[in-house]
């Protein structure tokens, strides 16, 4: 008798990577070609959020890669967008400068069939040169992107290596485009409500840069801290952003302790930066933190102010 070969079929898989005016995205084009998963079953999807014709362009000449214009909006307004012209029964999302593993997509995958709803996979924060890192570098090396942290304690994931089914994206709904920050961190949390289930893969990776200067920290900590009360507000919670706690003014003592042990620190000089950087992020997200609440309260005087009555 013939040998008759079992086949377990294979989902296709839509990755969905936005982009605004990034030319990072051709790296990360060229590591998603790179994937062990079969090429075949694969199609990328650049939804393209800002003005810069050079990404059509490079999009046009990938093959396999589909091109989704959404100037509107932020990055969650073109992920849905993406999803909303894919084809694949997974969802995979990475962001424009990040660097898949050629592993990746198959482990996320087979997270997936071992029964997983939603995989959060690692994301690995590189530094130009680890040796000697800016300190917001030595910063974000120890603490970006704690997934396993996400996903342990809330059931959550960040979109820069995320994947999920389609049923359980249809079920959870779309990002909500109105969040510029956290919208992927709500869905996440709000699939789990629905009882779907949240799985962390050490296996799946994609490397991210950290963030290389002290300008682009605050530009982070203003988003991230606004986007929190931004969330609160459209959840129906519309009290004023709390002003930061006592301990946020403490010095960061316990630095000293994480440098000594961080194995992403791996020179004297590294862990001089990294302490720098803990103390630069501290009171700056003070700062943020108590400006945003200023503001809020100030607004809402001048609204009483000026109503009739």
């Amino acid at each position: 008798m013939p040998h008759t070969e079992v086949v377990h079929a294979q989902p296709r898989v839509s990755v969905v990577v936005p982009v605004r005016d990034d030319p990072r995205l051709s790296a990360c084009l060229e590591a998603l070609s790179r994937q062990s998963y079969p090429a075949e079953l694969v199609e990328v999807i650049v939804a393209d959020n800002g003005d810069d014709p050079a990404v059509r362009a490079l999009v046009d000449a990938q093959p396999g890669v589909r091109y989704v214009a959404e100037p509107e909006g932020g990055s969650y307004t073109a992920r849905n967008a993406a999803v909303l012209v894919s084809t694949g029964e997974v969802l995979a999302f990475t962001d424009a400068d990040c660097l898949p593993e050629p592993q990746w997509l198959t482990h996320a995958v087979r997270a997936l069939a071992d029964g997983a709803d939603i995989v959060a996979g690692r994301v690995r924060v590189y530094a130009r040169d680890a040796a000697r890192p800016h300190p917001v570098e030595a910063y974000e090396l120890v603490h970006a992107f704690p997934q396993e942290t996400y996903v342990s304690r809330s059931g959550a994931s960040v979109t820069a290596n995320m994947c999920t089914t389609r049923a359980a994206f249809d079920a959870a709904g779309p990002f909500r485009s109105e969040l510029l920050s956290g919208a992927d961190i709500e869905w996440a949390q709000r699939a789990n409500g629905l009882g779907l289930r949240t799985v962390y893969c050490a296996h799946a990776v994609v490397h991210h840069p950290a963030r290389d200067s002290y300008a682009a920290l605050r530009t982070k900590l203003r988003r991230v801290i606004a986007g929190r009360h931004e969330r609160n507000v459209l959840d129906g919670h519309d009290a004023p952003p709390p002003w930061p706690a006592p301990r946020a003014l403490v010095p960061p003592l316990g630095a000293v302790r994480r440098a000594r042990q961080a194995p992403q620190l791996p020179t004297a000089r590294a862990r001089a930066a990294f302490l720098v950087g803990e103390v630069y992020h501290r009171y700056v997200a003070a700062w943020v933190a108590t400006e945003l609440a200023f503001r809020d309260r100030l607004r809402r005087r001048r609204a009483r102010a000026a109503a009739p009555g």
